[in-house]
């Protein structure tokens, strides 16, 4: 027992500095986003199915924020939220024309830097859900979806950040039959999603504080 707990004072003394000097940090981020175009069809066996247009939500803003801790490779784990508010883009099919939307990314992601100075490029990868929601009258929809791009920050003060990147997104969707519909048998609603992944672009630029 003396000896056990003289290895576990002498472990806890050695990572006791190590967890210290973790550096923490949080980062909102504006942005914009675009593309996400799906084709859509009536669900019914394949050899009767008829277009009914595409489902594409409006290029707009985002913003979001990051949480996480950096690591020693250099590079760092976080944990990201963004959202887009916008609407279905105008002469999709009708039952979407005008709906307003917003699409929600949580993921789980790391980044690793390759330092030049106070100039740091990166590349990051994420992995998580993409949130649907579109008005209050249709259904939501949570997606598994992977993330991945490039950027930079410039490090201003050791405590302070500016960065700029540029991300991917693929939303797995596996022919949806149930996103913008409200679930009435007496609205026709009964539609297909075609296609296995909805895909769309991010341009990010933001602050990220360290602690």
């Amino acid at each position: 027992m003396k000896r056990f707990l003289c290895t576990t004072l002498l472990a806890l003394s050695v990572s006791a500095p190590a967890l210290a000097e973790r550096t923490y940090f949080i980062a909102p981020m504006a942005g914009y986003n675009a593309g996400g175009e799906l084709d859509v069809t009536e669900r019914q066996p394949e050899e009767d199915r008829q277009d009914l247009g595409t489902l594409k939500p409006l290029d707009d803003a985002s913003y979001g924020l990051m949480l996480g801790i950096e690591t020693h490779d250099p590079g760092n784990v976080y944990l990201m939220m963004n959202r887009q508010s916008t609407q279905f883009k105008e002469g999709d099919f009708g039952a979407s024309t005008g709906v307003n939307l917003d699409v929600d990314y949580y993921h789980l992601g790391g980044s690793l830097f390759f330092p030049r100075g106070k100039f740091e490029p990166y590349v990051t990868a994420s992995v998580g859900v993409t949130r649907l929601v579109p008005d209050a009258d249709f259904s939501a929809e949570t997606r598994f979806s992977l993330g991945g791009g490039i950027g930079a920050r410039y490090l201003l003060w050791r405590n302070l950040a500016v960065y700029a990147d540029i991300r991917g997104y693929a939303t797995m969707m596996d022919n949806s039959s149930a996103l913008v519909c409200n679930g009435s048998e007496t609205d026709g609603c009964h539609l297909r999603v075609e296609g296995k992944a909805m895909l769309q672009s991010q341009a990010n630029a933001g602050l990220m504080i360290r602690f």
